[in-house]
């Protein structure tokens, strides 16, 4: 190889080297912001499968004639019987949905034989709301109240106003409040009791579902110091 051969084969060495540090600081530098989306895209998509929940719910109850209920909350958490909200295998579930069959036989507990489904937990989010956003969604319209963090995650309540991690869609799809009771539904709520909300956060953005007093369901994201809405 002569002289000129040698620089050229040098020029391109140095050349690789220098676009193979190039792509190693633009590595570095998007990697924060991959992983900013993955996480963002993570809560958005456990909100709106959140939503689901209700939807299904009161589609189920409408169209079966039975009550069901969303159950929902932190690790550990129960029904009114005390059975803690976990999946087939015993891993704890953030939101569950329970046929709990005809009106006249209904217990709004889990009993073993009922039909349940699942929405598994995501990693990052958690319930309630992170320090950015101090005020409830204004389509809340919760009976308990709503004080950040909100760890409990909703704003769903009893007949008395008593905070609650449970919401029962009536066969004509209306969703109530009920009082907690070891053996029955306890005192099952009029039209209008069944309305709240859903908190989540990951720390960076906050989620909220809102459900109507007639069973609408709409998501809602704290974007620029407020609601979406």
């Amino acid at each position: 190889m002569d002289l000129r051969s040698r620089r050229r084969a040098g020029i391109g060495l140095i050349e690789v080297v220098v676009v193979l540090g190039i792509i190693g600081v633009l590595a570095a530098a998007a990697t924060p912001s991959v992983q900013d989306m993955l996480e963002q895209s993570r809560i958005k998509g456990f909100a709106r499968d959140a939503a689901n929940v209700f939807q299904i719910a009161r589609s189920q109850a409408i169209r079966t004639g039975n009550n069901y209920i969303v159950f929902f909350g932190p690790p550990g958490t129960q029904d009114p019987a005390g059975t803690v909200l976990v999946d087939v295998e015993g891993t704890s579930v953030p939101l569950l949905i329970l046929d709990d069959g005809a009106p006249s036989t209904a217990n709004c507990h889990i009993d073993g034989g009922e039909g349940i489904e699942v929405l598994a937990a995501e990693i990052d989010v958690g319930w309630g709301v992170s320090d950015l956003s101090a005020v409830k969604v204004p389509a809340d319209t919760g009976g308990a109240t709503f004080t950040a963090p909100q760890s409990s995650g909703s704003t769903f309540s009893d007949t008395s106003n008593n905070p609650t991690n449970w919401v029962l869609f009536r066969p004509d799809g209306v969703p109530v409040g009920f009082s907690q009771n070891m053996t029955t539904c306890g005192t099952v709520g009029d039209i209008g009791s069944g309305g709240a909300a859903l908190y989540l956060t990951n720390g960076k953005r906050d989620y909220a579902i809102t459900l109507s007093p007639l069973g609408g369901v709409r998501v809602h994201a704290w974007v620029s110091g407020a609601w979406t809405q």
